[in-house]
């Protein structure tokens, strides 16, 4: 028998460690090869920790390469769960990004990383802006060939970078890109969990790294060591668990030790005579000690140092690390380079990185307690005083745990504004010590509260500065100023509008400074009409508006005309509200150039809301795609009000399927106002006219009588009327919205209440009901006098119409609704109009009137008005001519809806989805699901089967809509 020295080199090590995984890797080259082809996709790589995670990513990355692919890989770490992006952050740094994204996104989505482009808004705007950046430059990578992702120890990555992986992972039905992310099994945070459990669901591949079996263990020690393994090593190695880091650890600390030794057989076994006269060598009792003893080769200062490296966390340079310890940096490299050398570090993009998190959390152990606390003070001090980056510091001073010293609090004073961007929840901690350490301080308590109201905890923010406030309880105190001004923010941020109002009121009571004043005039302004006092609004916004053009301040002004705009709106001023909205949307853009946001309000608002109003549709989508993107840069409170205007935009111009995507989104918005109870209203009526709806009225959901429930009071009425109507009750449906009118006393409601008129006057006069229907006439009418526009006009002449049983009003109102971009409503006037007709006798004018009104219900697939109309007719003697077009096939080409044929026609021009956005005047997300659906009708997988199906000229037959 001889010594066991050395075995297999390094160099196969990543081959070695992925025996026993042939199975898992045939299913990853599997996704690969379908990502060379063209196609997306995810696999999600589960295991425990030293299963073998990253030997498999490490596989997929040198195939990739093999094969020209780019590739963008990242580590989450543990010790960056509080920095935002703290994992994907090396994405924008990759040097290769230079040859093919253009300057200018890449510089703008550096720059939104470091914080220096944001100005107001939240942490979820900037976040999404970040990640915005992010996709447009993934869409660019994508446009010119596939693309792989990889993020290990994804079970560690902050909330930030998980939005990114989910939305990444929310492209790959259209992109050429394969997402790949390792993560340990179960426990793990509960965002990681619903991320993961979300993307399975979609579709994601699930490979698990189970324990290798006994032979597999065998094989690969056999592979460490160079030589088979013989029974007695074999049975040594059962203490691994099947775990190939274990098992290698073990396999070289044994070798290490001199206690394994080559049998007559050629077999590796464990060496005889231990002492205690035992005849086997004494086997490790855990990882640690299999991993120390492995490298007890090392220089004592070697191991030192990387003890002290790994106390200090991941991602360390070696420049910082000779800083912090006081090294020679020559003395520090060459230990590096050892390191590197025998496989305990690697050198990543951020900096010294352990091959593997274990390794590193042995290394740590080794240092006391106190040892590890005292280093990382000392490292953050020593950054300080290299003005180093502050998350790092944040996070060396909140792993050191010891209290804050006064020139410790001064740079967290100084550095806290730029620290609420990079490490929010650092920010957050930082500053909660040092208010707990000095109560008396107003100024980290202040920087508390902002910190709080920009990590989106508007509550916890309310109830910090409300704490001040106990503290500062008489008018005039230093910075009881700043402290009602941030507590008004958190209210509204909560939709608490009330509360608002009375920190407002009480501000100005107080005698706010001039800017200040003009500020919470500008909130009550804005509350006061959200509360439903218009003259209390304007009274507010008319203060607003004088002291912010004294103080040439843009924000009281925009404020001003901001509410005062949506004043004039409910106040039925169209011409001036448009007027104001405009403006402030010029005011806006000269001042922002796009770049910034007034996170107090909405500039593209008032005018989006307006055109609805004015039927002006096309002026209204671009508008208001404005207004929903706007809401998602800034974290905006009004984002699913905004989403909820365009598919409400949408049901009127009779783009319904555009609608119902629109709808679906207000599941998944902030809703702080209670905007989403409204969607499901408009998406049952939408399911009613089509046929779709099977629930009862009453399970359409309820509202509340609040700021959004007045909004939709008329259009649960009127989804509820038209259940029972489906029911066979059409005179409760007409009792039903007769007294929904009844109650009206809110502006919010009055605005679009004409909207339900068009059905209230043909159940009127189904049922024939003729002094309601005289009064639905007169009501109106009213509505047609107090606003003046096409719509009501129309809608005016089309009960007056069905009122005298005259056809001339009707037709005309079905020109008007034609002008007003309404076609559901076109539709209506043609059946009231055949109606009239058939009564007359006259059949031919009848029978054109009623295929009118059939083709463009169809062409909306909405197949009970159509039936409802027949149904109508045939009472009335009249037998319907031709049918409408057929319903619209559920896949294949004639299945998309015009929207999507224009989508589809971008795509293959090789237009990003951000390009798309742009030139159809939509949300991003808004082009993903649409490009999401084409796939799904034309049972594609990619963009480039579109392209092809085009270019093929396999294009659909026109389907109306």
């Amino acid at each position: 028998m001889s010594d066991v020295s050395h075995g297999d080199s390094e160099d196969n090590g990543q081959d070695r460690r992925l025996i026993g995984r042939e199975r898992e890797l045939i299913v990853v080259a599997e996704r690969l090869a379908r990502t060379v082809a063209g196609h997306g996709g995810v696999v999600i790589i589960d295991g425990a920790p030293g299963v073998g995670k990253t030997s498999v990513l490490e596989r997929i990355v040198r195939s990739a390469e093999r094969v020209h692919l780019r590739v963008l890989t990242c580590a989450a770490s543990e010790l960056e769960m509080r920095a935002p992006f703290g994992a994907t952050r090396t994405w924008s740094a990759a040097d290769w990004f230079d040859r093919e994204v253009p300057a200018e996104l890449i510089d703008r989505s550096r720059a939104l990383l470091r914080g220096e482009t944001v100005a107001a808004g939240d942490a979820i705007g900037w976040a999404n802006s970040v990640i915005d950046g992010f996709l447009e430059i993934i869409e660019k990578l994508c446009a010119t060939g596939p693309l792989v992702v990889v993020v290990d120890d994804a079970h560690w990555a902050d909330p930030a970078t998980l939005r990114a992986i989910e939305r990444l992972a929310e492209l790959i039905d259209e992109l050429p890109l394969l997402l790949v992310l390792a993560l340990r099994p179960l426990p793990r945070e509960g965002l990681v969990t619903e991320v993961v459990e979300r993307v399975l669901a979609a579709g994601a591949a699930r490979v698990v790294l189970e324990p290798l079996d006994d032979p597999d263990g065998a094989e690969l020690a056999a592979a460490v060591l160079g030589a088979p393994v013989g029974p007695g090593l074999a049975r040594a190695l059962t203490w691994a668990a099947g775990n190939p880091l274990f098992i290698t650890e073990l396999v070289a600390g044994l070798r290490q030790a001199g206690q394994l030794t080559l049998a007559d057989d050629g077999t590796v076994e464990l060496a005889a005579g231990a002492p205690g006269g035992r005849t086997d060598p004494r086997l490790p009792v855990s990882l640690t000690e299999a991993i120390l003893r492995r490298l007890d080769y090392l220089p004592t200062n070697a191991q030192r140092v990387l003890s002290l490296t790994a106390a200090l966390g991941a991602g360390v340079e070696a420049g910082e690390l000779a800083s912090v310890l006081g090294a020679e940096a020559a003395e520090i490299d060459e230990i590096v380079a050892l390191a590197t050398d025998v496989g305990v570090l690697i050198s990543g993009r951020t900096g010294l990185v352990f091959r593997h998190d274990l390794i590193r959390r042995v290394f740590a152990d080794q240092v006391p307690g106190a040892t590890r606390s005292s280093l990382q003070w000392h490292a953050a001090q020593t950054l300080i005083a290299a003005s180093g980056p502050i998350e790092r510091i944040a996070g060396y001073l909140l792993s050191a745990g010891m209290q804050l010293d006064p020139p410790t609090i001064d740079w967290l004073l100084a550095s806290a504004n730029r620290l609420m961007i990079c490490a929010p929840e650092s920010a957050v901690l930082l500053l909660g010590a040092a208010v707990a350490q000095d109560q008396a301080a107003n100024r980290p308590r202040l920087l508390l509260v902002r910190a709080l109201l920009w990590g989106g905890r508007a509550g916890e923010a309310e109830r910090a500065a409300r704490e001040a406030l106990e503290r500062l309880p008489e008018p005039g105190q230093r910075q009881r100023g700043d402290f009602l001004w941030l507590l008004s923010q958190a209210c509204l941020a909560q939709g608490k509008v009330a509360a608002a109002h009375e920190v407002s009121t009480t501000a100005v009571r107080e005698g706010a400074p001039p800017v200040r004043e003009a500020r919470h005039q500008g909130v009550l302004a804005v509350v006061s009409h959200l509360l439903d006092r218009l003259d209390d609004a304007e009274r507010a916004a008319d203060r607003a508006r004088t002291l912010g053009f004294e103080l040439a301040d843009p924000v009281s002004i925009g404020m001003a005309q901001f509410s005062l705009g949506l004043v004039r709106y409910y106040q039925g001023r169209l011409a001036e509200c448009i007027e104001l909205g405009d403006n402030l949307i010029r005011q806006y853009e000269l001042l922002s150039q796009g770049r910034s946001t007034f996170a107090h309000f909405n500039p593209y608002l008032v005018s989006g809301q307006c055109l609805m109003e004015l039927d002006q549709p096309e002026r209204a989508e671009e508008i208001l795609t404005a207004t929903v993107d706007y809401e998602e840069r800034s974290g905006g409170a009004m984002q699913t009000a905004n989403v909820l205007a365009v598919g409400k935009l949408h049901f009127t111009s009779g783009r319904w399927d555009d609608a119902l995507l629109a709808l679906a989104r207000c599941r998944d918005t902030p809703d702080v106002f209670g905007y989403a109870r409204v969607a499901p209203s408009l998406i049952a009526l939408i399911d009613i006219y089509r046929g779709n709806f099977t629930g009862t009225p009453d399970s359409i959901p309820p509202l509340i009588d609040d700021i959004a429930g007045r909004t939709g009071l008329h259009v649960r009425a009127w989804a509820q009327a038209m259940a029972l109507e489906r029911d066979r009750q059409p005179g409760e449906a007409l009792d039903l919205l007769l007294s929904t009118c009844a109650k009206v006393e809110s502006p919010w409601t009055e605005i679009t209440l004409y909207h339900i008129y068009p059905e209230m006057a043909r159940l009127a006069a189904i049922t024939e009901r003729a002094d309601e229907l005289r009064t639905i006439a007169r009501d109106a009418q009213a509505a047609d006098e107090r606003i003046a526009t096409n719509s009501r006009h129309a809608t005016a002449l089309l009960c007056s119409g069905l009122a005298q049983q005259d056809p001339d009003p009707i037709a005309e109102s079905a020109e008007l609704f034609t002008a007003a971009g309404r076609p559901f409503y076109t539709a209506h006037a043609y059946e009231n109009l055949a109606a009239v007709h058939a009564l007359a006798d006259r059949t031919e004018a009848a029978r054109s009137a009623s295929d009118a009104a059939v083709e463009l219900y169809a062409g909306m697939d909405a197949q009970w008005a159509v039936a409802r109309a027949e149904a109508r007719l045939r009472g009335l003697g009249l037998r319907h001519g031709r049918r409408g077009p057929r319903n619209r096939p559920k896949s294949g080409w004639a299945a998309l809806t015009p929207t999507e044929r224009r989508v589809a026609d971008y795509v293959t021009e090789g237009l990003s989805n951000s390009q798309i956005a742009a030139q159809m005047l939509l949300s991003r997300r808004t082009v993903q699901t649409h490009v999401s659906s084409i796939l799904a009708k034309l049972d594609f997988t990619s963009r480039v089967q579109i392209a092809i199906g085009r270019a093929n000229d396999a294009r659909p037959q026109e389907v109306p809509q």
